[in-house]
């Protein structure tokens, strides 16, 4: 069947000569971006062969985006982030057909960051935990930014599955199972930090059971199964508590090493969560509870909000919350997962 300018006109809302006028590239009359957008999609859905509506979008302004890591510990090499950067990039290869966008990835430290490298960039999706100078700097350098993943930057539009909730959650699922000493093993928020909320996190879901900070048990350990289980062994040093909420699975695969080193069983002797439901959640010893997070669609909604943001020029911030899931498994004698 072939498709003509009416068909696209009904299917849009506007008229013939506006759709004529878009295909032919002719755009004297400011049609807005929005419908310039709807009509070219529209005329893809259809099949619709016109060779200028096909030529039309390289001669559409292009929109130069990026992702931009906070640090060299978080980055395109790891899973979360892989699937963060591959929603992303799924969302603006689909914005694509019928805008002209560019998408590249960078990895910054205070000391790395260098205006020139992203000077070019009309929007960034900031990735990862960083210092406020860094964070600042990003700000002053691009024009448009969202932050996209588990601790919230603030000031800017944002996608986020909040891990210091989540903290908060595993602490109350520990309590309901009759964990009475609840400890920490994971990051602490300090000044060269300024988005890394779990030990708040995990405060607050003491709070919540009527614990207060001076009883609290933790270790501060940084992201990886190394530094979790030194710090483990450190905190068992000194008590030996009935659950542990671990920062992410990653700690908490060297939280249950450094508990069998210890002949301390889990989940009858000590309980342990994560947080992420990384990939090899499932086949630790025990099985890991954990926090399900999305992260392709943290990708996929950051990279929507950025390039809505960018046709519509808006002045104020959104912030969309991505649920966590609660995968329970051995580790706190779950049945499900």
């Amino acid at each position: 069947m072939k498709i003509t300018l009416s068909d696209i006109a009904k299917q849009t809302g506007v008229s013939v000569s506006t759709v004529s006028r878009i295909l032919s590239g002719d755009n004297s009359r400011g049609a807005s971006p929005d419908t310039i957008d709807a009509v070219l999609r529209a005329a893809s859905e259809l099949g619709y062969a016109e060779r200028k509506a096909r030529n039309l979008k390289s001669a559409m302004p292009l929109v130069r985006a990026g992702a931009i890591f906070l640090s060299n510990h978080e980055s395109i090499t790891q899973e979360f982030f892989q699937g963060i950067i591959g929603g992303a990039a799924k969302e603006a290869r689909s914005a694509g057909e019928v805008r002209n966008i560019t998408f590249r990835s960078f990895t910054f430290t205070e000391e790395t960051f260098r205006k020139d490298d992203v000077g070019d960039l009309d929007c960034a999706i900031v990735l990862g935990r960083g210092s406020d100078r860094l964070i600042r700097n990003i700000r002053e350098t691009v024009p448009l930014l969202i932050y996209a993943g588990l601790n919230s930057i603030g000031d800017m539009d944002e996608v986020i599955s909040d891990v210091g909730d989540g903290m908060a959650s595993a602490v109350r699922l520990l309590h309901g199972k009759g964990c009475g000493r609840i400890a920490y093993i994971g990051p602490d928020r300090n000044e060269r930090i300024l988005n890394e909320h779990r030990f708040s996190g995990y405060l607050y879901g003491l709070s919540d059971i009527g614990v207060s900070r001076e009883e609290a048990i933790y270790e501060f350990s940084n992201l990886t199964p190394q530094d979790g289980y030194e710090s483990t062994l450190r905190l068992l040093d000194r008590v030996i508590p009935d659950g542990i909420v671990a920062g992410n699975d990653n700690t908490a695969a060297g939280v249950l090493r450094a508990l069998r080193e210890r002949n301390l069983r889990v989940p009858e002797d000590v309980m342990v969560t994560g947080f992420d439901n990384s990939s090899i959640s499932p086949f630790m010893e025990p099985p890991l509870t954990t926090f399900d997070v999305p992260p392709k669609e943290l990708g996929r909604f950051a990279m929507k909000m950025l390039l809505d943001r960018e046709s519509n020029e808006r002045d104020y911030n959104i912030s969309v919350k991505i649920p966590y899931r609660l995968i329970e498994r051995k580790s706190t004698e779950g049945t499900n997962g």
